[in-house]
């Protein structure tokens, strides 16, 4: 009896059971594949992506799990609820500490009367520098002057000789008893700046990685830059723009190999914001309480000039996108001419339709890119772009000395918005960045003085892709943009 329950009850129990086992382990990963597949697709569903990335993303997470799955893990959120929080506290002091922060004083009419985080302020000075070699200098001269304070966020700190400078004197201010503290993105500064952080760290200053790559902090967080330049001197001057710290940027004397670019001097109460987004970041990098900075954050610099400037940080941290907000405003609402100087050109399906329907309308847009970038996929993903925008009408120039790193946005001769974003997906939707807008007509002529300078040397868009060397296959073209949305 015992024989025949075995034969014929117990060894098919033990095969099904082994055989469902089996399958259950060797299918397994495709289960969980799947599962995590419709947990990612609802997230991308619900950032909101606009609607070439939602696709991009949903096509290669369901088709090809195994790769889009990890893909998305590391590159694809846009958004960290954590560092919202983080940074929603910061903003919370700095609004509830400053009581007397200044009125905006724009007009309804006004092309971007519009409600930001920040508000313009009166009272600034500005001042262009406008080259790297005179944004090195005064960077110098700045770190030299400063008595009480240092505090410097840069994407990329160089291993060389200008890296090099500004740690030497960051190190001796340290030792000086002024307070430094030193933010690097710790993927644009990666490997590069160990000894550099020891340096500064003995000599009694302070120094941040803004979200290490590894260990990983968050989910996506690898994906999640800081982007912005800031230098700040005694809570009262600073030096914004897209120039890092590096001889590619900024150096002691102009070569070839500098880039074209510049950044701008700001001092008055527009730099209250700046130390507020500078501390925002600082904290969360260095897991401080913000508290801490409440002194800080509480500070209002006197008047200095006449320049109405608005400051607007953007980023994972920020409510929707604020930044992209005020550039499709201005597209959308400039009256006669839209200038746009950028190094990499991949827009989002509204601004590239914004642009096309004022093209289309008579009004004069100017694009200014450099030749070749340093980023050969963005040179052969902007192509496409740019075809449909000469054929709307958009004046395209192409900057053939050396490398265009600048950013600006010039509109009326009312407006202008510098700092440290392009005009690509990846710093309108992804990267913490900064920018500093101009009302003022004196501030505007200073940047439109730049912008001709450029123009002098630039060649337009007809005679550069009469060079058929400089215009990528049709076929690669159509696969970049395929993985443009990706980003």
């Amino acid at each position: 009896m015992i024989d025949f329950l075995i034969q014929h009850v117990v060894d098919p129990l033990i095969d099904f059971l082994g055989g469902s086992l089996v399958f259950v382990l060797t299918n397994l990963t495709t289960v969980l594949g799947f599962v995590l597949a419709l947990l990612i697709i609802r997230r991308v569903f619900a950032e909101k992506r606009n609607p070439s990335n939602f696709f991009a993303w949903f096509l290669l997470v369901v088709f090809a799990p195994v790769l889009g799955v990890p893909l998305y893990f590391m590159f694809g959120g846009r958004k960290s609820r954590r560092m919202a929080r983080i940074k929603r506290e910061v903003s919370h002091h700095a609004f509830d500490l400053s009581r007397t922060r200044h009125e905006p004083n724009l007009h309804k009419g006004d092309i971007l009367a519009l409600e930001t985080i920040n508000q313009a302020s009166k009272g600034n000075h500005f001042e262009l520098l406008p080259d790297g070699v005179a944004a090195f200098k005064r960077l110098c001269h700045e770190i030299e002057a400063a008595e009480h304070t240092i505090h410097i966020a840069t994407y990329i700190l160089g291993n060389d000789a200008t890296g090099q400078k500004i740690v030497d004197l960051l190190t001796r201010r340290a030792k000086e008893g002024v307070t430094v503290r030193l933010l690097l993105d710790s993927l644009g500064s990666w490997n590069k700046t160990r000894a550099a952080r020891l340096k500064i760290r003995k000599a009694g200053g302070q120094v941040a990685m803004f979200m290490p790559v590894l260990p990983i902090q968050t989910q996506t967080s690898s994906n999640l830059r800081n982007h912005r330049k800031i230098a700040i001197f005694d809570n009262y001057r600073a030096i914004t723009g897209g120039q890092n710290i590096d001889v590619r940027f900024m150096g002691e004397v102009d070569s070839a190999e500098l880039f074209a670019d510049f950044s701008i001097v700001t001092q008055g109460p527009a730099v209250a914001e700046l130390t507020r987004t500078f501390i925002s970041d600082w904290a969360f990098a260095a897991k401080e309480d913000p508290a801490l900075h409440v002194d800080l954050l509480r500070h209002i610099p006197e008047e200095a000039g006449d320049s109405t400037i608005e400051v607007i940080a953007s980023g994972p941290d920020v409510a929707n996108d604020p930044l992209w907000e005020q550039i499709v405003r201005i597209i959308q609402e400039f009256k006669q001419s839209l200038t746009i100087i950028t190094p990499y050109f991949i827009p989002d399906e509204v601004i590239l339709r914004s642009l096309i329907v004022k093209a289309h309308t008579g009004r004069h847009i100017r694009l200014i890119l450099p030749l070749h970038s340093n980023q050969g996929l963005a040179d052969i993903a902007r192509h496409t772009y740019l075809a449909e925008l000469e054929a709307a009408g958009v004046e395209i120039l192409f900057y053939t000395p050396r490398m265009l790193h600048a950013k600006m946005i010039l509109a009326d001769g009312k407006v202008g918005i510098v700092g440290s974003a392009n005009i690509d997906m990846r710093s309108l939707f992804v990267n913490f960045e900064i920018a500093v807008l101009h009302y003022s007509s004196g501030d505007i002529e200073k940047l439109t003085a730049w912008c001709k300078q450029i123009e002098r040397e630039c060649t337009d868009y007809k005679s550069a892709i009469s060079d058929n060397r400089l215009m990528p296959s049709k076929l690669k073209q159509d696969i970049v943009r395929l993985l443009v949305p990706l980003l």
